[in-house]
């Protein structure tokens, strides 16, 4: 290690030893390696959660896709199927005694 010896007032010696050159590059280096580890683990962790959020999307978009098939075959089967229209005519409280093709129920509103 270097030093330096300097003489003070009453004429004594003193030594003051100087850091190395590599101490303060080390400190910089390591404090430049936690910056840039503590940037990467928070975009890590941002885009994880990003990609939970979307596969939770994409889950709920599959189940609401096919509550709507099966409401659509539900409509399709009330409009043309009428062993289906007269079980719900049944649980609505219609009374329905043959429906033909062409006979309409009427319904009431609410």
């Amino acid at each position: 290690m270097r030093t330096r010896r300097k003489t003070n007032k009453d004429g004594n010696a003193k030594t003051k030893r100087q850091r190395p050159f590599w101490v303060s590059f080390l400190v910089v280096l390591t404090l430049a390696g936690m910056l840039f580890v503590s940037i990467t683990y928070r975009s890590f962790s941002a885009v994880t959660a990003e990609v939970r959020e979307n596969e939770q999307l994409n889950s709920m978009i599959q189940n609401l896709t096919d509550e709507n098939l099966q409401l659509q075959d539900e409509i399709h089967s009330l409009k043309t199927d009428p062993k289906v229209i007269e079980r719900e005519a049944k649980r609505l409280g219609i009374a329905v005694k043959d429906l033909g093709a062409k006979t309409q129920v009427p319904v009431p509103a609410k």
